[in-house]
């Protein structure tokens, strides 16, 4: 079973294999709604096929692959957890959106993982492409860049364990 941040992970691999320069992540846990939803747009050239064939677990771009399994597993799993995956063109950023939604306290969540780990390592390891990072819940809200959470993720940190229910 995959854990939430092994997803972002992927989606954010895929956004920088496609190109993209600028990649926003924005996560919500909501508990009045109990609602939790992760978005990740880019600003890279877009999807070379229609949104439906994305998810498709027979479809990849990277070269010698013959399955690309990591989204149609994301969206199984937010399916499973009451939710849903949508690919699309991103209005804010212009490449591609990825947003997922589930419920927050649902029994077939996948659990959170390593958020803090994830960010981290695609920022240490793609030093030329603009991270962003927007956290909120019933707490506020949050926005970090790049070099702040490789400098300290403790804010990432926190957002992580008030999502361990």
């Amino acid at each position: 079973m995959h854990d939430l941040s092994l997803y972002l992970l992927e989606v954010l691999e895929n956004a920088v294999s496609a190109g993209a320069f600028r990649v926003v992540t924005t996560i919500v846990a909501d508990r009045e709604t109990d609602s939790l939803t992760m978005i990740v747009e880019d600003d890279g050239p877009g999807l070379p096929v229609p949104p439906a064939e994305a998810v498709d677990p027979f479809f990849t771009t990277k070269q010698g692959k013959k399955t690309g399994l990591g989204l149609s597993l994301f969206l199984q799993d937010a399916q499973a957890a009451g939710g849903g995956l949508r690919v699309g063109r991103s209005h804010d950023v212009g490449g591609v959106e990825v947003r997922a939604w589930m419920g927050l306290s649902h029994v077939d969540r996948p659990p959170v993982g390593d958020l803090a780990l994830s960010f981290v390592t695609m920022m240490a390891t793609n030093p030329e492409v603009d991270f962003t990072v927007v956290l909120a819940n019933g707490d506020g809200r949050a926005t970090l860049r790049g070099r702040e959470l490789l400098g300290d993720a403790s804010a990432l940190l926190a957002f992580q364990r008030s999502l361990e229910l």
